[in-house]
């Protein structure tokens, strides 16, 4: 009986350690994390989201996907969080979805936070709707299947073909009516219509998603232009709307980042440590002798200074930054500029000795840019011919004005040598007079 007792009373004090210890455990919080941290942007450079997550990822309608200890979830413009955090990984979202991963499977949940796919596939793409200009509004998202370990198409509707069973090594996403597939067996690209039909075959060794009803492909050396009925155009890369974006293009020379116009020739003279695409009319950069990124317009001029550890380019409106705001916030404010007052500094010159690239090629401005340079300088021009024109006028009013003191002074001098001659004149007359007085 005691022996029974004994037991009782050790299992009940066990009970109460165990609920103790899981409640003490449940109140744990997570301690906020020090150091660099990921906000958001507007185009001045002020934020619209203070930096207090740990990562984050571009806004894609209306939401974006962030993460502040382990768990990646999505927040909206305020920086609250819409969809909760507890997704290992996640894609952006896209014609009204997102990927999301679980235990190491894909699925899709919606902008509610519905999982609308389960979690069961080796990893989806991005939606886009099929035709953006139709008016179904089909959308289908690209999904790689665990059976065959290839990849197929989720129908979203809501006025779509279905589903397209998993049958390319590789997809990209579907943009005016097609989509660009990799075959198996021959790895060549091809494109297929929303039915999974075949229309374009496969020929290309690279294949690009249709942008204005246009796609770029590679055979071989020839880069080409294909349309939507398969017809083909050798072009240069320099006529590629891929590779650039607002009329100039990034490339790598020499170790250092500089941006060409569609006529080959560097856009501007300056050239970065690191550097971004345009997207929204502004760029990430890391100038030559800065550790931090900034932003510049498509004239190379820096707008948004360099003041931030990291930086992503802009979508919907914002951009992404990533700054330790316990140091950031001493020095500037929450629009970005120096809390001491102090006028921004020159920035310091990026730029080559000459308008010359590292080949030797003069550098041609953008189209616009040089307008801007000819008017300016037949603004200059036109100055210089006023001021020589006054000049020129105010001389000879000047001279005018010499010559009439000049005759002045000689107008003077002969009044005063014609005077003593009168005077002269009259004393000999007087003289004369007496004389002929006196013979009287």
């Amino acid at each position: 009986m005691k022996a029974l007792l004994k037991i009782l009373f050790l299992l009940i004090f066990a009970g109460i350690t165990f609920s103790a210890c899981e409640k003490k455990s449940s109140e744990i919080v997570v301690p906020e994390e020090k150091g660099p941290k990921w906000g958001y942007i507007d185009h001045s450079g002020k934020f619209v989201i203070k930096p207090k997550f740990r990562r984050v990822k571009s806004f894609h309608e209306g939401l974006a996907a962030a993460d502040l200890h382990a768990r990646w979830g999505f927040i909206d413009k305020e920086g609250n969080f819409k969809i909760p955090r507890q997704y290992e990984d996640v894609k952006d979202f896209a014609g009204g979805y997102a990927g999301v991963q679980i235990g190491g499977k894909w699925g899709v949940v919606d902008k509610n936070g519905e999982l609308v796919v389960p979690c069961e596939h080796i990893d989806v793409g991005v939606a886009h709707e099929v035709n953006p200009d139709a008016e179904d509004h089909a959308v289908l998202l690209p999904y790689k299947s665990k059976e065959d370990n290839l990849w197929g198409f989720k129908d979203f509707g809501p006025h779509g073909q279905g589903d397209i069973y998993p049958q390319w090594a590789q997809v990209k996403n579907f943009n005016d009516g097609l989509c660009p597939v990799q075959d198996p067996k021959s790895g060549k690209w091809g494109y297929i219509n929303n039915k999974g039909e075949v229309v374009i075959p496969y020929k290309f060794d690279s294949a690009s998603v249709f942008q204005d009803r246009v796609a770029e492909c590679m055979m071989g050396d020839d880069f080409l232009w294909v349309d939507q009925i398969g017809t083909l155009a050798e072009k240069s890369r320099l006529q590629s709307n891929q590779l650039f974006s607002e009329g100039v293009a990034l490339q790598q020379r020499k170790g250092k980042f500089v941006f060409i116009n569609r006529k080959g020739k560097r856009a501007f003279r300056k050239k970065f440590r690191y550097a971004d695409n345009f997207s929204e009319g502004l760029a990430v950069v890391q100038p030559l002798r800065s550790i931090k990124r900034g932003f510049i317009d498509t004239r190379g001029h820096l707008v948004i200074d360099a003041i931030y550890d990291d930086a992503r380019g802009f979508s919907d409106q914002v951009a992404a930054v990533r700054v330790d705001p316990d140091e950031f916030f001493k020095i500037y404010n929450e629009n970005g500029t120096p809390k001491d007052g102090s006028k921004k500094k020159p920035e310091e010159s990026d730029e080559d000795g000459d308008d010359r690239d590292e080949d030797g090629e003069k550098i041609e401005p953008k189209d616009g840019e040089a307008a801007h340079e000819e008017d300016t300088k037949s603004d200059t021009d036109a100055e210089k011919s006023d001021k020589s024109e006054k000049s020129e006028k105010s001389e000879a009013s000047d001279k005018s004005v010499k010559d009439k003191d000049a005759d002045s002074e000689k107008t003077e001098k002969s009044d005063k040598a014609e005077k003593p001659a009168k005077s002269e004149k009259s004393e000999k007359s007087e003289k004369a007079d007496k004389a002929d007085k006196d013979k009287e």
